[in-house]
């Protein structure tokens, strides 16, 4: 005669019932997600952004249309030439022309010789104040086609305008004189403007010649 063994709680004995390792244990979990994908994602994005930036400054690069094209400076307006009226302080003023080609100025017997060669600026000055007003010789300069400055020759302008004394003395409101500026150059140089002035001090007016 045969009897079951049973354990003293009244269960089936290991090892004839269930098997412990069968079905669903209670103490197993999932494992939680790296966050290594997530990282990597973030990085890929951030990879191909930069790309896309290189790409469309290459593109704008070659085709010659930069994203954002500064304005260029706009250019300084032409200065005004032979014949133009200009004016500085009091002093209204036209250039009517310019001979670079004498070495001396003035008579046979009362002339003056150039160290280089003689510029003759012939012009008309108005003074449109109310109030008489000296034009000084020595205020004027010439400019080289190199910006270098050369002062009136006050002396040889003596004899350019011996048949103009008014153009030496003061002009009185309104009048206008014409008369002659010379300049003491060298024989090389060539110029490219004057400029004109009130006085001394003034800011003075450029004409190409």
């Amino acid at each position: 005669m045969s009897h079951d063994r049973t354990s003293p709680s009244g269960s089936t004995s290991p090892g004839r019932g269930v098997s412990p390792g069968r079905g669903v244990s209670p103490g197993r979990r999932r494992k939680p997600l790296s966050p290594l994908p997530a990282v990597l994602l973030a990085v890929a994005a951030v990879v191909l952004l930069f790309l896309a930036g290189v790409a469309v400054q290459r593109q704008g690069a070659a085709t010659g249309t930069p994203a954002q094209a500064s304005p260029s400076p706009k250019a300084p307006p032409p200065l005004p030439g032979l014949g133009a009226k200009v004016r500085d302080g009091h002093f209204e003023f036209v250039v009517a022309r310019v001979d670079c080609s004498r070495t001396t100025v003035g008579l046979e017997h009362l002339k003056r010789t150039a160290k280089g060669k003689y510029c003759v600026a012939v012009l008309s000055v108005r003074n449109f104040d109310d109030e008489p007003h000296y034009f000084v010789g020595r205020a004027q300069k010439a400019f080289d086609t190199k910006a270098i400055s050369y002062g009136n020759d006050d002396l040889a302008g003596l004899y350019a305008n011996r048949d103009t004394q008014t153009f030496l003395e003061k002009l009185d409101p309104g009048e206008r004189v014409t008369g002659r500026l010379v300049f003491d150059v060298p024989k090389t140089v060539k110029l490219a403007a004057l400029e004109l002035h009130d006085s001394l001090l003034s800011g003075g007016v450029k004409v190409t010649v």
